[in-house]
């Protein structure tokens, strides 16, 4: 199982990352869009990407719209602090899953458990 966390806060990066390292998950991660999507564009091996919506360079919004015009396989979790942007929106833009900050680690387990194959 490969995850990709894409966000700009280095402190949630760093709690998914020991979240998932500690569940034995390899685990890649950028801190921007730029970053994301090159991380994307290299690696298509991912089976789950948590995406942030508000990111400098490209924004969630922008790399979930790559993700789908070049069929991106991954599971795409959308994590958002803007309650603007509502789960409707995302699911529109063909996210897989859309969880409002702060993380709830368990939701997190939860995501990553139905999406695991077995």
């Amino acid at each position: 199982m490969k995850i990709l966390i894409c966000d700009d806060e280095i402190e949630i990066v760093n709690v998914l990352k020991k979240y998932f390292e500690n569940k034995g998950l390899f685990v890649d991660y950028a801190l921007g869009g730029k970053e994301s999507l090159q991380l994307i564009i290299q690696e298509t091996g991912y089976n789950i990407i948590f995406l942030d919506v508000n990111m400098p360079g490209f924004t969630g919004v922008e790399i979930l719209q790559y993700i789908r015009e070049h069929h991106v396989k991954a599971k795409v979790v959308v994590l958002t602090g803007y309650p603007g942007v509502t789960s409707g929106f995302c699911t529109l833009l063909g996210a897989d899953e859309y969880m409002e900050k702060p993380i709830d680690l368990k939701r997190i387990g939860e995501i990553v458990d139905k999406y695991t194959p077995s």
